[in-house]
């Protein structure tokens, strides 16, 4: 995003040294984290790139127009929390892919580049202390997704098909809505950037089911912002109806499932995704970024309401999301 926009900035790894300021400054492990000029940290790629849209409106990342914009809303939820499955499964339930991923999880912990190589003993230390991070992240995030070694083979092929799909939009378009990105572009991107290239197995079923994606990924990743424009009338392309299919069926029952839980102080739930259930962890974030996108519909004029729900609505992708919030 800040590539796309053309902004300055300093590019940081987080290491064994700085991890523990950044973690104390973001209030999470996770990343991303931005620092900005004033000193504040932000975390999370979604109101990261909400605060960016704001803060240069003559350079959007989100349509303006109603029906585009909450389909924006929409598609970069979908992608940035349930897209994770793909990447924990592919990363962690492959030894081989273990093993690929230790060289670059050590070098960045010691402030290296994957590119730069290790030393011999750095390879050593680099393969037992990726065993820890398997055991106590790796497969527990696998468990906590539902996409563990007894999910694994249909990950696999739900990766594969949704990409089929992918690669017929991305065919015909620049972006999810036209020849300008929105918030799901970049996640799209993200996820190919940071685990589906760059990994060895989830490199295979890309290049075995849409190998064009890959060129149609590094096109979103290298964009630059530009003169072009979504789709007018805000019209969304027919294209990416088996996208608003995918999150229907597979990611708003669990938000619906998990919403349940939390309402009953449970920290599972279980999801069918056609194979039987499956048993994830209900997770407040979830509810948290559902509630914002409930408010952003809620918000919206009577009449861009009025049409939203005649374009959205009878896809079923907006029900999960306008059930009452809770209380957490």
């Amino acid at each position: 995003m800040l590539n796309y926009l053309g902004v300055d900035y300093e590019f940081k790894l987080k290491t064994q040294d700085t991890g523990p300021r950044m973690e104390a400054r973001t209030g999470t492990h996770f990343i991303p984290g931005l620092e900005t000029p004033e000193g504040w940290f932000i975390h999370d790629s979604t109101p990261i790139g909400l605060m960016l849209n704001a803060k240069y409106p003559d350079r959007p990342i989100m349509p303006s127009a109603p029906v585009q914009r909450i389909a924006a809303h929409l598609l970069e939820d979908w992608a940035d929390e349930w897209f994770g499955r793909y990447a924990i499964s592919s990363r962690w339930c492959y030894p081989h892919n273990i093993d690929h991923v230790a060289i670059g999880f050590y070098a960045n912990s010691i402030g290296k580049f994957m590119a730069e190589g290790l030393t011999e003993s750095e390879h050593a230390e680099a393969a037992q202390r990726i065993k820890f991070v398997r055991d106590n992240f790796g497969l527990n995030a696998c468990a906590n997704r539902g996409c563990g070694p007894d999910q694994a083979a249909h990950v696999r092929r739900d990766f594969e098909q949704l990409m089929q799909h992918a690669d017929q939009h991305y065919g015909q378009h620049l972006f999810l809505l036209g020849d300008r990105p929105s918030l799901g572009d970049f996640t799209f991107a993200g996820l190919f950037k940071a685990h589906i290239a760059a990994d060895p197995e989830p490199r295979t079923w890309i290049e075995g089911s849409a190998p064009a994606m890959l060129e149609y990924m590094d096109r979103v990743f290298d964009a630059r912002s530009d003169e072009g424009q979504y789709l007018p009338d805000d019209a969304l392309p027919d294209t990416l109806m088996p996208f608003f299919e995918h999150m229907r069926d597979n990611y708003h029952p669990f938000l619906r499932v998990s919403r349940e839980a939390l309402a009953a102080g449970e920290k599972w739930c279980e999801v069918d995704l056609g194979e039987g259930p499956v048993p994830m962890r209900s997770l407040k974030y979830s509810e948290v970024s559902r509630c914002h996108i409930r408010r952003e519909i809620k918000a919206l004029p009577a009449n861009e309401r009025a049409e939203v729900d005649r374009v959205l609505g009878p896809l079923g992708v907006l029900d999960a999301y306008l059930l009452p919030p809770l209380n957490l």
